[in-house]
């Protein structure tokens, strides 16, 4: 099409130019308001939909954050050829699972994977300390949660099934510090489904965990289940098809303030075979889960994102190609590619 002609007739110059600014003024409007609805089709196509209707901040936290993260991964040094995945934090220590082997005198009391503490000491890390009392014996032991004032653990380990493990609290003791007591299994499933990889909420409300029980959408699940105040749990609840799908998920945890969930997924989105992915939440709704980026996964496996800051924590890979076990890794967020708040500000 030509353009419109500038061209005015002298003797209607007022008249044609009045009529002209007006179709300037409506052909911005119509542009403007196509503009921003074309912005809330794309926003409602994105990840943005919840399976409940989420709150105000939740939903700004989510827009701020939906920009791709950067991230600087750093293998630890105390990985050795065994397995080591991290699980959680626990006063100053990073809690491993591991089938390392420690020492001599110890080797015949130890399971084959066992529950090891490691301090960090400046750049350096401690020599690893098994874990005591209820954490310790021939069984295998896999991931483990503590309150945030360290008076109750929620644990796995295996029974009779090597690879099926059953969940247990246990309560520290008031007169021995590094001991716990009352030990108790916790049957949140029926007898030969495993639950795995528990984690609790920051304000200790909500343990999450994986599970194959019946009724899921796929291998494993993700469930959740409230805590009451006397340290009991009521009845779990599956996360749903927002972030389960058919394939595997596990290893939840949370964020400090407790907005994001994080999980390993095997679903047709990784990258490999295990990634990291995130969700953004308030205990109630979940929002769809986005994959973490390549700066933490890869063709590998990655598992288990701990959270120690906003912007750094652990996260556990068998990424490298010489050793092809399971090591620890520190991370650190470095850049994101946009911030809704700066784009903001500049507006």
């Amino acid at each position: 099409m030509r353009p419109v002609s500038l061209k005015l007739d002298a003797t209607n110059h007022n008249s044609n130019y009045s009529r002209f600014s007006k179709l300037i003024a409506l052909t911005l409007i119509v542009t403007l308001k196509t503009v921003l609805l074309s912005g809330q089709s794309k926003l409602s196509q994105q990840d943005l939909a919840f399976s409940r209707v989420p709150s105000p901040i939740l939903f700004a936290n989510r827009y701020m954050s939906s920009a791709d993260n950067t991230y600087a991964v750093t293998e630890l040094s105390f990985n050795t050829a065994a397995d080591e995945y991290a699980t959680c934090m626990y006063q100053k220590s990073l809690v491993v699972v591991s089938n390392r082997k420690l020492n001599r005198r110890t080797i015949l009391g130890q399971s084959d994977y066992k529950l090891l503490g490691f301090t960090q000491q400046k750049s350096t890390w401690s020599v690893p300390y098994l874990l005591p009392g209820v954490f310790t014996g021939k069984t295998n032991h896999g991931g483990i949660t503590f309150n945030k004032n360290g008076t109750q653990v929620f644990f796995t380990k295996t029974l009779s099934t090597p690879n099926t493990y059953a969940l247990f609290t246990a309560h520290k003791s008031t007169s021995y510090n590094h001991l716990w007591r009352d030990e108790k299994q916790i049957i949140v499933a029926a007898s030969g489904f495993s639950i795995e990889n528990p984690w609790l909420s920051t304000d200790g409300k909500l343990l999450y965990f994986s599970s194959n029980m019946p009724g899921g959408f796929g291998g494993y699940d993700l469930y959740a289940v409230q805590v009451l105040s006397n340290g009991i749990v009521g009845k779990p609840y599956n996360l749903g098809a927002q972030i389960n799908s058919s394939a595997n998920e596990n290893f939840p945890s949370l964020n400090l303030d407790n907005t994001q969930l994080y999980f390993a997924s095997d679903r047709k989105e990784a990258i490999g075979g295990y990634d990291i992915f995130y969700a953004f939440t308030d205990t109630k709704s979940y929002s769809a889960p986005k994959n973490m980026g390549t700066t933490i996964n890869s063709s590998s496996n990655e598992i288990r994102f701990i959270p120690t800051s906003s912007t750094s924590g652990y996260f556990s890979s068998n990424k490298n190609s010489l050793s092809r076990t399971m090591n620890v890794y520190a991370y650190e967020k470095v850049a994101a590619a946009a911030e809704f708040s700066t784009s903001s500000q500049q507006d």
